[in-house]
């Protein structure tokens, strides 16, 4: 804002004039209305529905769980979390774009190192992974839980039926009913058996 000796009001080109008593003052007018709906825009709109209706599967069987345990305390909630972390993640037109940086589960415990997959000769899934030091954030007890995305049915995520198998372990075992003929994506995380945090889920991918 300025103050000028003129006696002018009204607007000229980018600036208002207008009176305050006796004196004359002029202020930028406001910048023009920007469109609320380039393409940019509903695009992005759309990937958040997306991840929403993601979301929600989640919260179907019971994952939004480890989102609540991860925020607890930082005065976030975990609806918020999922989309910071996954949104972009999703396509506008209601695909996933990239299964390996989807993020099914975060939390405190850590991850396992050289985590793989292979299907061995009776069309079996083997998980393998390296077993580390028992510690608080890596108990040989916490549980092993499994989700699949089949690529035919990716926004219907399910747990896979394992044998109880534990971090100590390092190794896994499991079928995988609804393999045959599509591509398969697996997201890998362990448990307290208390069910009181998570780690971030791992992602494996088979065809």
């Amino acid at each position: 804002m300025a103050i000028i000796d003129e006696n002018i009001r009204g607007k000229v080109g980018n600036s208002v004039f207008y009176r305050v008593g006796s004196i004359t003052r002029v202020r930028s007018a406001a910048a023009n209305y920007l469109d609320a709906n380039t393409i940019k825009q509903q695009e992005n709109r759309s990937r958040l529905r997306v991840a929403i209706r993601f979301y929600q599967r989640l919260v179907e069987i019971g994952l939004q769980e480890a989102w609540y345990l991860a925020t607890q305390g930082t005065g976030k909630n975990g609806y918020n979390f999922f989309l910071k972390l996954n949104m972009m993640v999703f396509k506008p037109n209601g695909k996933i774009g990239d299964f390996a940086r989807l993020q099914l589960t975060v939390g405190m415990l850590q991850k396992v190192n050289h985590l793989m997959a292979c299907v061995d000769e009776e069309d079996a899934v083997v998980l393998s992974w390296e077993k580390a030091e028992n510690l608080p954030s890596a108990g040989m007890e916490d549980e092993l839980v499994v989700v699949v995305l089949y690529a035919d049915r990716s926004f219907s995520p399910e747990f896979v039926k394992t044998n109880g198998e534990t971090r100590g372990d390092g190794k896994a075992t499991f079928r995988l009913p609804g393999r045959r003929g599509t591509a398969v994506h697996l997201y890998c995380f362990f448990r307290k058996k208390n069910g009181e945090a998570y780690s971030p889920s791992q992602y494996l991918g088979i065809s």
